[in-house]
């Protein structure tokens, strides 16, 4: 037998050989079949547009012919990259990526939700349900001197006695400093009572607004004269004054409650097994 025809019998018999042939195959018809789809990028019509739209937006003008070639060229790089990062693998541990990806799929579930806009009925319901929400709080605006136990040894009977001796325009030089200032105006009574106290916002209120100075009025602090200058009761707007607001929070319930039940049902397909440590 001639040696040509026993080596390449040889070379048949190689398992790694056999394997790479095989492989070229099947790797070539597989490309035959796709036409190489993996190698072809398609820049439609409809991407160059948004890619001009873009373009304005940011740039305040429309793309001149060389920046339009640009943004294709940039845009087939950016995929060209993209789809080698992929072949690679280089996406499938990247945290990064994975987040994204969830919060992709995240928006889709709650884009579904907002595609009919909703019926004024079903909004003037939803404001029904929600008349708090949109109510306006009651503010109070005042002024205050303080008098600090930490600096005096009597601040309540320092109070008293400034009160009695106070000149109209002397109330900015009297008592002692304080870090959230003298003046709140249209303060609301939370963020009064966050600020001094229940005990020191419910005497707040209870003064009617006019010149006078009153106290001393304990707060969390110390000892205050309190003089106020004007109060707004808390009122429920009516649904045409807050019309917008009501479309907004009812779009974004409606978003939430989109991407809920798309992740119960979501949930509900998979099986999670945790092992143990």
């Amino acid at each position: 037998m001639p040696p040509t025809v026993a080596a390449h019998r040889r070379w048949l018999r190689d398992p790694l050989l056999v394997f790479a042939v095989v492989g070229a195959v099947v790797f070539a018809v597989d490309q035959l079949w796709r036409g190489d789809d993996s190698r072809t990028i398609v820049v439609t019509a409809e991407q160059q547009e948004q890619m001009a739209a873009l373009w304005e937006a940011q740039a305040g003008r429309r793309p001149t012919d060389d920046e339009r070639r640009s943004l294709v060229a940039d845009h087939a790089r950016e995929e060209m990259l993209v789809r080698e990062a992929k072949r690679l693998g280089l996406d499938e541990h990247d945290a990064i990526v994975r987040r994204r990806l969830a919060q992709k799929l995240t928006f889709l579930a709650e884009d579904v939700a907002a595609l009919a806009p909703p019926e004024e009925a079903a909004l003037r319901r939803y404001f029904d349900s929600n008349r708090e929400r949109y109510a306006t709080p009651a503010v109070v605006t005042f002024s205050h001197i303080y008098f600090s136990p930490e600096r005096r040894t009597a601040a309540q009977a320092d109070a008293a006695a400034a009160l009695a001796a106070l000149q109209p325009d002397g109330w900015r030089t009297t008592g002692d400093p304080f870090l959230l200032g003298r003046t709140y105006a249209y303060a609301s009574v939370a963020r009064v009572r966050k600020d001094f106290g229940e005990a020191f916002a419910t005497a707040v209120l209870a003064m009617p607004p006019d010149a006078a100075w009153r106290g001393p009025v304990e707060s969390a602090y110390g000892f205050h004269l309190v003089r106020v200058d004007a109060q707004q009761a808390a009122a429920a707007p009516e649904y045409e004054a807050v019309a917008p607001r009501v479309a907004a929070d009812y779009d974004a319930e409606r978003r939430a409650e989109a991407n809920r039940a798309y992740f119960e049902d979501l949930q509900a397909q998979y099986v999670v097994r945790v092992e143990q440590p």
